[in-house]
């Protein structure tokens, strides 16, 4: 409307709350991503491998559904459902995440980066962190309940169904699954975002992600291979992860990761994994600024 008129008016309707303004940023995260028809399908797929695997615990449990369908899976389902069982479907939806990472991360801060917008957000009553918690907890989220979430309910429902105080018994095995979820999430969440950050380009922040997991683990067996060492592995972080998760889940590692020279010790992998997750944290740190210099 025309100034002149004056008749326009300041807002008065009620304000967020300060501790809640990064939620702002979270609702238009999640209404941004599931615009795309293509990733609302994919994050459904991702849930069937928890559904499969449900109705397999009941059926596991259910002697009538076992004849039924004409199955025999024995008499101890606690021969079946075992900590390495738990493991294994947590890290197929682990890579299930990654891919909607690797979709959905890159798109969330490169164009805030690209298009100069981060200094609009700033320039409101949003400070860097509170712009950084409402990006990562879009990611936090939906990969929590692609990860960890579904992994701990097939461990509640064979808890329930298995009964005699078996759920108190195997509780660390509850602790592993909520603990190595938000390991892998804290991971490749602020890896994928600090990558967007640093090259502000979409199809490149992608391209470098999966550069990482897929193209560095052979750049890791040819220093191996030089040095003639096994802590070239290090840069391998499908490797890394594994070999943590392994030990929280009170596994073996694989025996290809006994290599020709030995396996470097798990406290390794933790040191590993937290300090890309601290090297992100000062990368979006620095890059994170509410005003733009321009040189000329």
């Amino acid at each position: 409307m025309a100034v002149y008129k004056r008749t326009y008016k300041a807002y008065r309707g009620a304000m967020t709350p300060g501790w809640s303004r990064f939620t702002v940023l979270s609702r238009y995260g999640f209404a941004t991503l599931f615009d795309s028809r293509m990733f609302t399908a994919f994050t459904v797929l991702s849930f069937v491998p928890f559904l499969v695997c449900l109705v397999f615990v009941y059926v596991l449990h259910s002697a009538t559904a076992q004849q039924v369908l004409h199955a025999q899976f024995g008499r101890d389902p606690n021969s079946i459902m075992t900590n390495y069982w738990f493991l294994s479907f947590l890290g197929v939806q682990a890579w299930m995440s990654f891919i909607l990472t690797a979709w959905a991360a890159p798109g969330m801060v490169s164009k805030d980066f690209a298009n100069s917008s981060v200094q609009l957000y700033l320039s409101r009553p949003l400070s860097r962190a509170e712009y950084l918690l409402g990006k990562v907890s879009v990611l936090v989220v939906l990969l929590s309940f692609t990860t960890w979430i579904p992994t701990l309910v097939l461990f509640l429902l064979h808890a329930s169904l298995q009964g005699h105080g078996w759920g108190w018994d195997n509780l660390w095995l509850a602790f592993a699954i909520i603990v190595s979820g938000l390991m892998w999430i804290a991971l490749i969440s602020l890896l994928a975002m600090a990558l967007s950050v640093l090259v502000k380009w979409r199809i490149a922040a992608t391209a470098l992600l999966l550069a990482i997991f897929f193209l560095l683990p052979g750049f890791s067996f040819v220093i191996e291979a030089i040095l003639r060492t096994a802590w070239g592995s290090l840069l391998n972080l499908p490797y890394v992860v594994t070999l943590a998760w392994a030990q929280m889940f009170r596994v073996s590692a694989p025996q290809h990761f006994r290599g020709r020279f030995g396996m470097v010790p798990t406290w390794s992998a933790w040191v590993t994994v937290i300090t890309v997750c601290v090297l992100c944290v000062w990368l979006l740190h620095s890059k994170l600024k509410a005003r733009e210099v321009e040189r000329g």
